[in-house]
């Protein structure tokens, strides 16, 4: 039961709606992808000519274009990821390059506002969940299958997004085998989080969220998820950003959340783990791999992955976390916004 209201968590409207957007996740990002693929060829040719791709979202839509990100760069792609509000603001300097438009809806306020300031498209595709939005109907675009989501807080569309990304990057000559092996295989709900991880979001006054490298971006859309559902402070920082600084706020009434890598990178999370332990924190451990433990951390092991294989599967087990103890905050009304709504017009005067 819920400490905050009498309504059993399996009853909650909005974590209903959200379980099931996640069921169906990894299977429309299969369907997604193998649907895109002659249009992502079309797509992929043009960043190669160009050599630059420049990449604008909003909300969660900006965090699954970061996913992407370092694997475009792999790929010897001059990539970015921007906001998209940001950049109208303050826009690059006109170059040949490819500008991908991503919007799970298409149609909010900041997508309106660009097209209507950019009449020239050229070299401008979009990436939706929904064919018939202003962005759909605007610049040729992948379409993500399976429907809108409904769910007030983005899961399903964030996987669909990084799926037609995928498509794009396997034109350009990336290794997509091991995501599509996590999509092919893997639990679409991610691993189930331990009690006493929901225990200590439930109760945290702020969550924060650390990692390196590409598993990082999933952290950093999960941030915006605990935020929005929990209607708590949530803050996802690289962990040098988090060494330069912000270490200082650490103390025993907040959540730590690290992922450690394999590789040369663990070692960093190891010792930010055991410092956060020292200052009264119990940091939650996403593992990929069979690490050493630290003591006094929760730790969640997943499977020895890196990259986009990595991003794939710590998101839904991170999403998981996020929703239930947020769930559990709530209680009664989970799920629905109270200032917000699912489409945002951020440019409304």
């Amino acid at each position: 039961m819920c400490l905050s209201s009498r309504v059993p968590m399996t009853e909650l409207p909005g974590l209903v709606t959200l379980r099931a957007e996640m069921a169906r996740q990894y299977r429309d990002g299969l369907e997604s992808l193998a649907r895109a693929q002659a249009q992502a060829a079309e797509i992929a040719t043009r960043i190669r000519e160009t050599g630059r791709l420049l990449m604008l979202g909003m909300g969660a839509s900006h965090w699954a274009n970061r996913m992407a990100l370092a694997s475009y760069r792999e790929a010897g792609i001059d990539a970015t990821a921007e906001v998209l509000s940001e950049t109208m603001r303050a826009p690059l300097p006109a170059r040949p390059r490819v500008t991908l438009l991503t919007s799970q809806s298409g149609g909010s306020g900041e997508i309106a506002a660009y097209l209507d300031r950019n009449p020239d498209r050229t070299d401008h595709f979009g990436l939706t969940l929904n064919a018939d939005s202003t962005l759909g109907r605007a610049m040729p675009c992948l379409i993500g299958q399976g429907g809108r989501e409904r769910a007030f807080a983005a899961t399903r569309s964030i996987l669909i997004t990084l799926s037609l990304h995928v498509a794009i990057l396997g034109e350009l000559g990336a290794d997509t085998k091991p995501l599509l092996d996590v999509l092919e295989s893997a639990d679409p709900f991610g691993v189930a989080p331990p009690k006493e991880a929901i225990e200590h979001l439930r109760t945290c006054s702020l969550l924060v969220l650390s990692g390196r490298a590409q598993p990082h971006s999933a952290l950093e859309a999960a941030a915006l998820t605990f935020t929005e559902l929990a209607r708590t402070p949530s803050l996802a920082l690289e962990l040098g950003q988090l060494l330069h600084g912000p270490m200082e706020m650490l103390r025993p009434d907040m959540a730590l959340i690290l992922a450690r890598p394999v590789g040369p990178d663990a070692a960093a999370i190891t010792r930010v783990a055991e410092a956060a332990v020292s200052y009264g924190l119990t940091p939650i451990l996403f593992d990929f791999g069979a690490q050493p433990p630290v003591k006094g951390a929760i730790t969640i092991p997943l499977p020895e992955q890196t990259g986009l294989a990595a991003v794939s599967t710590l998101l839904p087990a991170v999403q998981r976390l996020a929703i239930e103890a947020a769930a559990a905050r709530i209680g009664k009304g989970f799920g629905a916004p109270l200032r917000s709504s699912k489409v945002t017009d951020g440019e409304a005067p």
